[in-house]
């Protein structure tokens, strides 16, 4: 198998502006979020908890043999996520420093502690975790990227120190995963225990891998059938209102996996294409940017122009946070992942 599936990161690009819809939340009521589809379209952060399980062991599952490397392998990870994760708290931090009643303030009545300790705990990749506690990070999103790589130092330390039980101990980790998430009642944890979230769908994705390396499948058939699927089960969890039944959603996001590196039908050519690899390309960037662009545009609109509050508008203000998000992020990923992430590399060879 290539060591990157490029309709994995085209459909990782359509989730991560599905994101975007998803936090656009200021006006609940809106039929634009009000609707089972894009309140659930958080489910889409477990995607790419497995699709990074999937890669990653697809790239470093039989090459971490010696601390050397899985300290490499940090190394690495670390570049990857770090410079945008950096670069986006502080401008969150300085719009809200920009004055106590600034309106890009996310949390009203806060100084400046309370922003540089969120901070800490993002920029020391806890802030999915309760170590500092369990804040909301400035820039909201950021928990899943200390889930990410809390999720890297677990895989490095199993394929290190146990290579021989690594399929067992991931395979534990899963499980325990799932119970930890069964017991506390609630599946979507995020800011205090979302490494655990974080884990189980990272475990699938190793499997995931496994299952793909060892048979060569061909289910065109199925894609369009498994996106019927995907949405009939996000319909039912949320007629039903059944929480931990959410815990199937890895399992299936798996599937999807399964299914889309084994295609090769109209939806993974249309996912192959350059507005969608690019999409997926800059897709961290876009999920990293999004909140501070919803929170611009909706400022920008219904504060200062004073636009009315109906749904052409809620529609206006998506369709521009969508827009101005990906434009954005086009520079974040030139300048900051790419450019950073060299400098960076050089530097620590």
């Amino acid at each position: 198998m290539k060591n990157r599936v490029e309709q994995l990161d085209g459909l990782r690009g359509i989730f991560a502006v599905l994101v975007i819809a998803h936090h656009h939340n200021a006006f609940k009521e809106s039929i634009l979020y009000n609707n089972f589809f894009v309140i659930n379209a958080s489910l889409f952060v477990d995607f790419f908890f497995v699709l990074s399980g999937f890669v990653i062991a697809l790239n470093y599952v039989d090459r971490i043999q010696t601390t050397g490397d899985f300290l490499t392998f940090l190394k690495k990870r670390f570049i990857r996520l770090y410079p945008l994760l950096f670069y986006t708290e502080v401008v969150f931090v300085i719009a809200n420093l920009l004055g106590e009643k600034s309106a890009f303030k996310n949390v009203g009545g806060m100084g400046l502690g309370y922003y540089l300790y969120t901070s800490l705990d993002a920029l020391t990749f806890m802030g999915s975790s309760t170590v500092f506690g369990g804040w909301i990070s400035n820039n909201y999103p950021s928990w899943s990227i200390s889930a990410e790589m809390i999720s890297y130092v677990v895989f490095g330390l199993v394929v290190l120190a146990l290579p021989r039980l690594k399929y067992p101990a991931f395979a534990l980790i899963g499980l325990l995963s799932a119970i930890f998430i069964y017991s506390r009642g609630e599946y979507l944890l995020a800011y205090d225990y979302g490494y655990v979230r974080g884990l189980l769908c990272f475990s699938l994705g190793i499997f995931t891998h496994r299952l793909l390396r060892e048979k060569t499948y061909q289910l065109s058939a199925f894609e369009i059938p498994f996106l019927l699927f995907l949405i009939l089960a996000m319909y039912l969890v949320h007629l039903w209102d059944l929480n931990l039944w959410k815990l199937a959603f890895p399992f299936i996001f798996s599937i999807g996996i399964v299914i889309f590196a084994s295609s090769s039908g109209v939806v993974t050519q249309m996912l192959s294409s350059k507005p969608f690899q690019y999409l997926g390309k800059i897709s961290y960037s876009i999920y990293l940017n999004h909140a501070i662009v919803l929170i611009f545009v909706n400022i920008v609109l219904f504060r200062l122009l004073k636009s009315p509050e109906n749904e052409g508008m809620f529609a206006v203000s998506l369709l521009s946070s969508i827009a101005l998000t990906i434009f954005y992020s086009h520079f974040t990923y030139e300048f900051v992942e790419k450019r950073v992430g060299k400098f960076l590399r050089d530097k620590w060879r």
